[in-house]
């Protein structure tokens, strides 16, 4: 008697919802309901005799059992993947999943890409990009370029680059505030560019004035945005002062659409990291571009050079303070 073997479909609804530990977000991926992909995994549990996964107040988990399938039917599907597509005599290629915060996506990562992806033509670079810290402990994705201690479960991470943080504006902003004897004084002639993410995000506003400032200061007024992306950008189109960090503001800098109006920098206890869950960290793939992001973006690895200061003599003799930030998913 022929053994059973399942069907692809079925085979297709459990890999998925073991990646995803979510029945509904299988059922997205492969435009299915939710309840197709339930009937799919009943089937295959009746059919192999087996439970696979555990229901528990909302929260679904695999099974040793399933651990231990999963395993042979992701091999089985990648097999029959890379079959199908010599046998389209179509050339293969790779898929790579990039995660990013948005504000360095946009700043940093992307305007290195075209170099990757020149080096590894046959690397498709799929990015996403997100400001929260549930879709990088999904682990949905190859490579992540976080933010933070560096010091995450079941991720091995590299460190890209540490930060600084000083406020930015437009050069026509900082013509328009004209001389100042203080930075006290001087701040007072700004508006003030706020950043917000949710209730709980404090920017870096608070700490730069700490280490910056000695007296009570009050701003001209104050504009406040959401992600400190649109708050860069309305840095740069005049709207006030905002908080920069490098390397965020190092091409503005240095092309001179964003100055430095004070000396006083604040060095963040957390960097940038570039991070890949342990069971994908050893891909071909993925060690290519840790190789590339770390020579590309890392430490010393010459990204733009800042242009001179524009700050007021009163600041520059001013100390480096080290401060933490306080929401490392809003960048």
């Amino acid at each position: 008697m022929r053994p059973y073997i399942p069907s692809l479909q079925s085979l297709l609804a459990f890999e998925a919802a073991a990646r995803h530990l979510s029945f509904t977000r299988a059922a997205q991926e492969l435009e299915l309901t939710q309840t197709a992909i339930s009937h799919q995994i009943k089937t295959l549990e009746e059919r192999l005799g087996i439970k696979l996964f555990i229901r528990r107040r909302n929260v679904l988990t695999l099974t040793p059992a399933a651990r231990e399938y999963l395993a042979s039917v992701n091999e089985a599907i990648s097999m029959l993947s890379l079959a199908t597509a010599r046998a389209r005599k179509k050339k293969s290629t790779t898929v790579l999943t990039v995660t990013c915060l948005p504000t360095y996506a946009v700043k940093c990562l992307i305007p290195a890409l075209p170099a990757f992806q020149r080096a590894h033509p046959d690397i498709t670079v799929h990015l996403a990009t997100s400001a929260t810290f549930d879709e990088f402990e999904r682990n949905s994705y190859d490579v992540a370029i976080r933010y933070g201690s560096g010091r995450w479960a079941s991720v091995r991470s590299d460190r890209l680059h540490g930060e600084e943080f000083f406020p930015v504006c437009a050069p026509s902003v900082l013509e328009e505030a004209g001389t100042f004897a203080s930075t006290a004084e001087g701040l007072a002639r700004f508006r003030q560019i706020r950043t917000y993410f949710y209730s709980m995000y404090q920017d870096d506003w608070p700490a730069w004035l700490e280490a910056a400032v000695q007296e009570p200061v009050e701003f001209a007024s104050e504009a406040v945005f959401h992600l400190q992306l649109t708050s860069l950008a309305a840095a740069v189109d005049g709207v006030g002062l905002a908080i920069g960090r490098t390397p965020l503001v190092d091409a503005d800098l240095a092309s001179g659409k964003l100055v430095q109006p004070f000396d006083v920098r604040v060095s963040s206890n957390s960097a940038y990291f570039v991070s890949s869950p342990n069971d994908k960290a050893r891909l071909k793939k993925v060690e290519l571009f840790r190789d590339w992001v770390l020579g590309t973006l890392g430490e010393g690895a010459g990204r733009p050079a800042a242009a001179p200061s524009h700050a007021a003599p009163a600041t520059a003799s001013a100390a480096q303070h080290t401060a933490t930030c306080l929401a490392p998913a809003t960048r």
